[in-house]
């Protein structure tokens, strides 16, 4: 399904502080939904921060996009630890009144003209919005934090953060300034985030569900992965942080019947205590450390070599490497936990282990790796089934769902 309007009956400007191929995943979902709703509605504006302005217009050359420029204040703002808080919120007040202008400056007559903020896609952040034209937020996912077996390694910012989130969107609901939302609030992050935008008065009519990010419709055109035989062979990948849990990916390996082989693609500061608990586990010949592919295509190209894919994340509020898994019917084993848990259907397509106990998980892991290794009758049911998931999470669909939304705005 591709839809097209004209472009007489819509105007959408969309706004994010970062839209880039190189600054992490809600850059990359920016960039995405841009050149997604530019398919259907090629006058598309954009709006983003100033630092992006050597890729988008130089490196990318994309046009039709305008830039939030630094100023005095918000290098003030930066530079003080008490006010950083405050420096999105200016963002998106500098980048309303200049889609605002913009509006006012490209909008042909009878057009319906549509303010959407992309990013950030925090429940809590506070956001200006236009009261000129409707506004859009969203995707709005975020509201992750660590399970409770894990929260000894939260730091003090996210523990006050967790802790404070819901009387703090309790609070917004009595709070003139915060009281009058956006009229489409697209959300993404299942009931977690439903229930916190309830709670900060948000009213329940504005809410639609979506999914936080789509899938390319390249991807769904490649070859499905077929699985035949065994095959020991499994990837992990993705930024080596704590919070992606590849040493509980390590872990799993002692525990496994089988001489399962795991790949780990990626960089980060974990890298070098990931080498370490490798040796010190005696895993050496079952490990490759294979730094990071640097055009995303040899990613996707590497993946018919494996049985499944590894991604037991604490904290990923959605899980774009499990949407571009399933999407190629590469079978996704993750905690049942954050984004993976509202994408991955356990034993159906993927498996999903609880966060529970690091021995319950560790020895999850390793019977799920075990069974997919040894089961290509199952390897391949959940292949198939996956990619039938993915096939709701096209570009193509999104974008039809966006357009009906706001054309009843």
């Amino acid at each position: 399904m591709n839809p097209t309007v004209p472009e007489t009956d819509l105007l959408v400007i969309l706004i994010a502080p970062n839209v880039s191929e190189q600054m992490g995943g809600e850059a990359m979902k920016a960039l995405q939904i841009l050149r997604e709703l530019r398919r259907v509605l090629p006058n598309t504006l954009q709006i983003t921060h100033d630092r992006n302005r050597a890729e988008v217009a130089d490196r990318l050359g994309l046009t039709g996009v305008s830039f939030v420029a630094d100023t005095w204040v918000s290098r003030t703002i930066w530079e003080s630890v008490v006010l950083r808080a405050l420096l999105n919120p200016w963002f998106c007040w500098k980048a309303v009144r200049m889609a605002e202008r913009l509006a006012a400056e490209r909008a042909r007559p009878g057009q319906k003209v549509v303010i959407h903020q992309v990013e950030p896609n925090s429940p809590v952040m506070p956001r200006w919005l236009s009261r000129r034209f409707p506004n859009v937020l969203g995707p709005v996912n975020g509201n992750i934090y660590y399970p409770a077996l894990f929260r000894h390694r939260e730091s003090v910012s996210a523990s006050l953060r967790r802790r404070l989130h819901m009387p703090l969107q309790w609070l917004r609901r009595w709070q003139p300034l915060f009281r009058r939302g956006a009229e489409l609030i697209l959300v993404a992050g299942g009931d977690r985030t439903r229930q916190s935008l309830l709670a900060a008065g948000i009213a329940p009519a504005t809410l639609v569900d979506t999914v936080d990010c789509g899938v390319p419709q390249a991807l769904l055109e490649r070859p499905r992965l077929t699985h035949q035989g065994t095959n020991l062979r499994f990837v992990h990948f993705g930024r080596l942080v704590f919070h992606k849990g590849t040493a509980l990916a390590l872990r799993s390996l002692v525990h496994t019947r089988l001489p399962i082989e795991l790949d780990v693609v990626g960089r980060g500061p974990e890298l070098e205590a990931c080498r370490a608990l490798v040796e010190e586990l005696g895993l050496q010949q079952r490990v490759r450390f294979l730094d990071w592919y640097e055009r995303h295509e040899d990613l996707i190209a590497s993946f018919g070599a494996y049985r499944g894919m590894v991604l037991p994340s604490l904290e990923d509020a959605n899980g774009i490497v499990v949407q571009e898994a399933m999407a190629l019917g590469l079978p996704p084993v993750c905690l049942d936990w954050g984004g993976p848990q509202l994408l991955v259907r356990h034993g159906e397509s993927g498996f999903l282990v609880a966060p529970d106990s690091l021995q319950g998980i560790t020895h999850g892991i390793a019977a799920c790796l075990d069974q997919l290794a040894e089961d290509p009758a199952l390897a391949e049911r959940m292949s198939i089934a996956a990619r039938e998931q993915a096939r709701a999470w096209r570009w193509p669909e999104v974008m039809a769902q966006w357009l009906a939304l706001y054309k009843k705005l």
